[in-house]
């Protein structure tokens, strides 16, 4: 199941939740709030800054129990967790009246330890929007400092979804797709996770590596893409490969779904290097911004339950605000009445809260977007577009991607939210 997104915002925002949950609602008011290539000339231009690291121990040293966790550090970086930060205030006031980057895997410890700094006299805070995820995410050429100021302990590389296409092009590396044959092959019963494949891949299951690695011996020292749907599950094929002796292995970070979504549904790089894709379009964030300003007849389906929708959800993190003209339509008979009389031409933007496979969870729609797509398109609908990772990922994206600012021009009401 697709919900490694949904498990790591729902983790971060249960914990450190405020009085507002989402964090952001107090950037740049005591603390500064920053990009990474911001980031890069503070490091550049600061000779007494100081990098401040508030993960755990374990995340920080790429030891963490949770793989998918494993995810390098900024050099020269120091390690207070979040939760030792009451503890070690007396370590930090030795840093008062120094300038002080913080950063963390998302930016939602970041922001709350920002915040505690700030309130506590600090005077020269920042806050790195995005943490180590925004890193990873982001292409060697979009983050001229990386090479510089990013170090790991890990034994394979993770690669950035828009640094990926070379590679995949590149005749001497391997794509090893680790996934099920079911998802391989677009046949699973969950059907967010049918998303396509890259053209060029060897699929090898994870279940069954060990078994199969003679079938690789002739990669041992050429470069080798793992790719699967999961971050864990790629760190877990990694380490098999590393400790089977091959020298040369990278990740696909965080999935086959971040190089999809990395790029329009039209973009000539996606037809080239997938296939397999489903009848509906996948979309990320930047795709949707622009479906959303730029399409007056676009129909937006809102499918979390009405609670969610009208910002009055229990779990107040679930409360998002929603996208600009949504109808709130949870369900399949509800979304066609809501079609009646439209063409099937009509374009189609159907989200729900986080990953599109979170089905069944507590507080979760009972109708699942992937399958509402599925339906629609197999209908006759010809502009079927699935926000994959929800609603969550325009709020994330908004306040921590750099060129995705825009994102919060297609949310309404969520004053106060965020």
């Amino acid at each position: 199941m697709k919900l490694k997104f949904f498990t790591l915002i729902l983790f971060s925002l249960s914990c450190f939740a405020a009085s507002a949950q989402q964090l952001q609602i107090y950037d740049n008011t005591t603390y500064k709030a920053i990009y990474f290539k911001q980031a890069c000339d503070l490091i550049a231009n600061t000779p007494n800054l100081v990098l401040l690291d508030v993960r755990s121990p374990g995340e920080y040293a790429d030891t963490s129990r949770f793989v998918g966790s494993r995810i390098g550090r900024l050099k020269g970086a120091i390690n207070i967790s979040i939760d030792s930060v009451l503890k070690h205030m007396k370590d930090l006031k030795a840093y008062k009246g120094r300038p002080i980057l913080v950063y963390c895997s998302h930016s939602q410890r970041s922001r709350k330890v920002s915040k505690f700094l700030a309130d506590s006299g600090f005077t020269n805070i920042y806050s790195l929007n995005g943490g180590m995820t925004a890193v990873n995410r982001t292409t060697d050429a979009d983050f001229p400092c990386k090479s510089s100021i990013y170090t790991s302990n890990l034994e394979y590389k993770l690669v950035s979804p828009g640094d990926a296409a070379a590679f995949i092009r590149d005749k001497n590396s391997l794509v090893l797709d680790v996934r099920p044959v079911s998802q391989f092959k677009g046949t699973d019963s969950l059907e967010s996770n049918n998303i396509g494949r890259f053209k060029n891949a060897m699929n090898l299951p994870l279940d069954q590596l060990d078994q199969q690695m003679d079938k690789l011996a002739k990669y041992k020292d050429r470069p080798i893409l793992v790719v699967h749907l999961s971050l864990t599950e790629e760190v877990n094929a990694a380490a098999k490969l590393t400790r089977a002796g091959f020298k040369n292995v990278s990740i696909l970070y965080d999935g086959i779904d971040s190089f999809i979504l990395n790029f329009p549904s039209s973009a000539k790089v996606r037809k080239e290097l997938v296939t397999g894709e489903p009848g509906y379009k996948i979309v990320g964030v930047r795709e949707t911004i622009d479906l959303v300003n730029g399409n007056p007849d676009l129909v937006v389906a809102d499918i979390r339950p009405n609670d969610q929708f009208e910002n009055k959800a229990a779990q107040k993190f679930m409360n998002l605000g929603r996208i600009k003209h949504a109808a709130n339509l949870t369900s399949q008979s509800q979304l066609e009445d809501y079609l009646k009389g439209k063409p099937k031409t009509t374009p189609i933007l159907i989200y729900g809260s986080f990953s599109a496979g979170t089905r069944g969870m507590k507080g979760m729609p009972t109708s699942n977007p992937s399958d509402l797509s599925k339906k629609l398109a197999a209908e006759g609908y010809t502009h079927v577009y699935l926000l994959y990772n929800g609603i969550y990922d325009v709020v994330w994206a908004a306040a921590n991607v750099d060129g995705l600012q825009d994102a919060k021009t297609i949310l309404t009401d969520h004053a106060g939210l965020y």
